[in-house]
């Protein structure tokens, strides 16, 4: 099984961060998210909030999902993680293709929250 990581910072402010996780290519997939030992959700992942800003700073955000390729048109596979109620809103992707027909890739993302 193919796997793909990302770690990258994201710059909080004085709001609420969210999450959405957003898989591509008519595939399927599911994600988990976990702020340091705490599993704050499972499944589909739609602005899913992950606290305030400032609580956040220091902390690690990491986002597991699996994808499966079920598309039969095309074996990429690519996930699209958003994070907004930051400094900005940022747009992350991630992409691979799968060997064979019916494979899976699991894509890892670390979010280090900074000031």
């Amino acid at each position: 099984m193919k796997r793909v990581r990302m770690e990258t910072s994201y710059q909080v402010a004085e709001g609420t961060v969210n999450v959405t996780v957003i898989i591509g290519n008519a595939q399927i997939g599911v994600s988990s998210v976990v702020l340091g030992d705490e599993i704050i959700a499972t499944g589909d992942i739609t602005e899913e909030d992950v606290g305030k800003g400032p609580e956040l700073i220091g902390q690690q955000l990491v986002v597991k999902t699996v994808v499966a390729d079920v598309n039969d048109s095309t074996n990429r596979t690519n996930v699209k993680y958003l994070l907004k109620g930051g400094k900005m809103e940022q747009e992350f992707n991630l992409y691979a293709i799968v060997d064979e027909d019916g494979d899976s890739v699991i894509y890892w993302a670390r979010f280090n929250f900074t000031s």
